[in-house]
């Protein structure tokens, strides 16, 4: 892309972010509870209330181990960013990975990638997401639109209001449920 079309693209985003930086302060979270909101809002509660299981989980093992051995051969760059969100940038194509071990919840990937690009684009850094699922052999890119924008600043605000509920959502029971961490405090 042109350096003029993608600054016209970045111009019309600019218009589309509705959070001015205060509520953009106050509201930015961990790409991880971007994720969650999409998997289970009752998830999201309790991680966000410092009850943590996965740290023992295999699927979350298995999530770490694919993570760690695909695309060894590619120049990337991982890093932490305000201490909230860790991205890995392929370094020769300016291009933010999201590597999933299985493309079960791929919305959630899309939502936490969409999240990165815009946390990123709020500071004036514009790049492009991947998602890769290697296992599968698939790949999806990922862009920041005016719809993606929105969905991001709705999600922030879904989080927030999650969050200051007095005791965690009710949810119906989902497969996922089977393979949850936190299957114990929802099922006994």
């Amino acid at each position: 892309m042109d350096s003029e079309r993608e600054e016209d693209l970045w111009d019309l985003l600019r218009q589309a972010v509705r959070l001015s930086e205060d509520d953009f302060e106050r509201l930015k979270v961990g790409g991880l509870k971007m994720n969650y909101l999409r998997v289970c809002p009752r998830k999201l509660w309790l991680f966000a209330h410092q009850v943590r299981l996965e740290a023992d989980a295999e699927a979350v093992a298995m999530g770490r181990l694919t993570h760690e051995r695909a695309y060894r051969d590619r120049p990337r760059r991982s890093m932490i960013l305000e201490n909230l969100i860790a991205i890995d940038v392929l370094e020769d194509e300016g291009t933010i990975l999201e590597i999933k071990h299985a493309p079960t919840f791929v919305e959630a990937a899309r939502l936490q990638l969409r999240y990165y690009l815009y946390f990123l684009a709020r500071r004036g850094v514009h790049l492009r997401g991947e998602l890769r699922f290697p296992r599968q052999r698939r790949r999806e890119t990922v862009t920041l639109d005016a719809a993606a924008v929105a969905e991001v600043e709705a999600a922030l605000r879904e989080i927030a209001r999650i969050e200051a509920l007095p005791t965690p959502p009710v949810v119906p029971w989902m497969p996922a449920c089977r393979r949850c961490a936190y299957a114990p405090l929802c099922w006994g």
